[in-house]
């Protein structure tokens, strides 16, 4: 491969195609470089995004598509309009952040091509903006290029090479979620059923919902970074149950305010529950979402996804809370506790 530009596309030497094997995609992220491109790429890498200018620059006779780079990308973005998913190039993307040294970013694919305008030293440049998505997967084997590259036919670049560059060929977009690991099934949110931990939450769920705010408000009344907190009134609460001040301790000393919402449920939350909550959220504020349940796989996708400010405690999390705070012991919530809540009517039927 040529060291060339940021795009370096590698041809089929045994192959009459227009495509390349592969191309290698390179953002330019040192500090401070001496020649200023009047152009940025953009990474978004949470997103599994990559927003990528082509080669083009000002030059008296080349055309758009004359330019080494864009012409291989054009050539790849064709061969997926017409449904030639076999000979869609697989684009390697690294970005260079110190001398000698580059990251690779991940296989990605582009899922579009668009015509954008950019000035060179003053003259009106037309240029492409190739949006790519990553796949999501962490290595590519550099012999599954190898083989790629020194395919006689084809055929050849069948079933073959990573997970989802497979699944790509076949139609389905496995989209890079770099906060993926952090989505938690319904049984990491709730205590093992018939478990202690089980029958603590059971006699959690049987509390009245008003009770219920209440003591999940004295449970971060205990909280050492918890300053302030109180219950909102039953009517009249701008649509929160609970709201207050942290903390963070000295030699900081920084306040970050919070209003959080309740749920007691044996039924999953969804996200038009969390986005409820976060619609409703003030400047600077932080959402506390707290239930006797779990939380759906979209919910907790559209507050990692949208890096929303926001903390979704689900039922296991209450229970260890309790542990932590000395609320619960063995397999039972402290009576005396209960009893603090203050009143006489704490215990509803069971929730459906």
């Amino acid at each position: 491969m040529r060291n060339m530009g940021g795009i370096r596309p590698f041809k089929f030497p045994n192959l009459n195609v227009p495509v390349h094997a592969y191309i290698v995609l390179l953002t330019d992220g040192l500090s401070g470089h001496s020649i200023r491109n009047p152009w940025e790429d953009s990474l978004d890498l949470n997103a599994g995004r990559i927003i990528y200018w082509g080669d083009a620059k000002w030059h008296e006779s080349l055309a758009l598509d004359e330019f080494v780079g864009n012409k291989a990308l054009r050539a790849g973005f064709d061969a997926a309009l017409v449904g030639e998913r076999r000979l869609i190039p697989p684009i390697l993307h690294f970005s260079k952040e110190r001398t000698g040294y580059v990251r690779f970013n991940g296989l990605c694919v582009i899922e579009r091509l668009e015509l954008s305008w950019f000035e060179d030293n003053g003259r009106p440049v037309r240029n492409y903006r190739v949006h790519l998505g990553i796949l999501d997967e962490e290595y590519v084997d550099v012999e599954w290029l190898h083989r790629r590259a020194q395919a006689v036919d084809v055929g050849q670049l069948e079933h073959d090479g990573p997970q989802a560059w497979q699944h790509y060929q076949a139609g389905t977009l496995d989209r890079l979620q770099v906060w993926a690991p952090q989505i938690r099934s319904r049984d990491d949110q709730m205590p093992s059923p018939n478990s202690a931990d089980d029958r603590i939450l059971a006699q959690l769920q049987l509390l009245d919902p008003y009770i219920f705010e209440r003591a999940v408000v004295s449970m971060f009344r205990d909280v050492d970074v918890v300053h302030r907190i109180d219950q909102t009134r039953l009517s009249r609460d701008g649509g929160f149950d609970f709201h207050g001040v942290m903390t963070l301790p000295a030699p900081l000393h920084y306040e970050i305010s919070f209003r959080g919402e309740v749920k007691r449920h044996k039924a999953s939350i969804g996200p038009k529950d969390v986005s409820r909550l976060v619609a409703r959220l003030g400047r600077g504020e932080y959402g506390l979402f707290v239930t006797t349940s779990y939380y759906t796989t979209q919910a907790q996708e559209e507050v990692l996804q949208d890096a929303y400010p926001t903390r979704l405690f689900a039922g296991r999390d209450v229970v260890n809370i309790m542990r932590t705070l000395g609320i619960a012991t063995s397999d039972q919530i402290r009576p005396d506790w209960i009893g603090s809540l203050g009143t006489t009517r704490t215990f509803l039927d069971p929730v459906n």
